[in-house]
């Protein structure tokens, strides 16, 4: 082979590597720098926010609303989950629980067939059983609109002011709606639970508690969030759980959370022809562009407040741990994060050290994402003198009050002595009478004798 060839060979070589490495890259990328304007998504309402704080870092209509469908199951589980602590506590399948819409999500559980809540559970946010979630409202409230009263309870606890459910499912319903924003709020509690954020990551799970379901074929679920199937086009390596949903009315919906390195997320998806496309686009928007920074350090004095105004005390304030945000890394304005420091008014002394006396509120667009107790950096008391006045002062009230004490038992002796000298004289002078009267009388008869 001449050396024209080996070159022309080594370059066809290489440009095959290059366009096969180009062409299996990831199918799911995104530009760094890119702005949140060219970020297109086919959801109608979506948002991402940091998993535990709730910073939003992409919204897109996020107070819009809209249908949830299976996405419901999450508030239904949380709800569950925190009447009912025991797992392994076998509930019981009503007739009414299993009257769901033909060809909906079904585990097909019987009608008398006992299974553990832990089952329910599973078989509710992998396979997003219906007839699961209808099993364990029912198990938990005695009735499904008992349990459907405390879910709306607990999601305006949190802050879903946009939220109204009628089912523990998410079948449709027009009077059944939220808000991708809502959602994310809800999400954020499920997340904080450590036995759903393990329910939400597992992609096989076995159910040995339905008792009439013992067949091996009936018992392997395998969760539907193509997520976290690595056999599916959507995988996502960095992708932890929480729930998929659809309903014709409601279209593709998704709670999706995803961790990578020190950066933990949460995308909700709304009304989407590609739901899992639009979780991927952004949370590769949120790993790319943002990254995790202190905006307070530990032990920081973050401002000082006067405790004292005769002496001009200023007492500071600091953190005793440090605060974390997310910051655009290209665009820091983008990340639209404000704080306020607001110190109690009317402190009381004296003050000691770490004692509250204000609260750091940090805001991601106008929405209250953290409270951080601010603690007094040393202890205060009035100052010598003052305290000795204070003392004097004290001191002559409580010499003024033994001195009425005094003066009120000297009254009431004078008082009782002159009582009884009154009631003396008169039984002296009664005396007297008596025996003037006796004297006289005797004068009498002794002279009507001489007679």
């Amino acid at each position: 082979m001449s050396q024209f060839l080996k070159k022309v060979v080594l370059y066809l070589i290489i440009s095959a590597l290059f366009f096969a490495l180009l062409f299996t890259y990831p199918l799911y990328t995104y530009s760094q720098q890119e702005s949140t304007d060219k970020l297109f998504l086919s959801a109608k309402s979506a948002i991402l926010v940091e998993a535990h704080t709730g910073q939003i870092l992409f919204e897109k209509n996020s107070n819009l609303t809209c249908f949830p469908a299976s996405t419901t199951k999450v508030l239904t589980a949380l709800v569950a989950i925190s009447y009912e602590h025991n797992l392994n506590k076998i509930f019981k399948v009503s007739s009414k629980a299993t009257m769901i819409e033909p060809g909906s999500s079904s585990y097909y559980l019987n009608p008398g067939e006992t299974i553990s809540f832990q089952d329910l559970l599973y078989a509710m946010l992998l396979i997003s059983a219906n007839d699961a979630a209808n099993v364990i409202a029912e198990n938990i409230a005695g009735n499904i609109p008992a349990f459907v009263e405390k879910m709306n309870q607990y999601a305006k606890s949190i802050g879903a002011e946009n939220s109204h459910f009628v089912n523990p499912n998410g079948l449709h319903s027009p009077q059944h709606y939220t808000t991708a924003y809502d959602l994310s709020l809800i999400a954020r509690q499920a997340y904080q639970n450590e036995i759903l954020r393990k329910i939400f990551s597992t992609v096989e799970y076995r159910i040995t508690t339905a008792s009439m379901h013992k067949k091996p074929e009936w018992q392997i679920i395998y969760n539907i969030n193509k997520l976290l199937r690595k056999n599916s086009k959507y995988y996502y390596p960095y992708a932890t759980g929480i729930k998929t949903g659809y309903t014709a009315q409601a279209k593709r919906c998704l709670i999706a959370s995803a961790k990578k390195d020190n950066i933990e997320l949460i995308a909700v998806i709304l009304s989407s022809e590609d739901a899992f496309s639009d979780a991927i686009k952004l949370f590769n928007y949120g790993f790319n562009n943002f990254k995790r920074v202190k905006l307070f350090s530990e032990h920081q004095i973050v401002g000082k407040v006067l405790i004292d105004k005769t002496n001009q005390k200023w007492l500071d304030g600091y953190l005793k741990t440090p605060v974390y945000v997310l910051q655009n890394v290209y665009s820091p304005a983008e990340s639209d994060l404000t704080y306020t420091i607001d110190f109690l008014k009317d402190l009381k002394l004296p003050i000691y050290k770490d004692t509250v006396i204000g609260n750091v509120y940090v805001y991601s667009r106008g929405y209250l994402i953290s409270s951080i107790p601010v603690l007094s950096y040393e202890s205060y008391e009035m100052q010598t003198s003052k305290k000795i006045l204070q003392n004097v002062k004290k001191d002559l009230i409580k010499g003024t009050k033994l001195v009425i004490e005094i003066l009120a038992v000297v009254v009431l002796c004078v008082f009782l002595f002159t009582i009884i000298t009154i009631i003396r004289f008169k039984r002296k002078k009664m005396k007297l009478k008596l025996r003037s009267t006796k004297t006289i009388d005797f004068t009498t008869l002794q002279k009507r004798k001489l007679k």
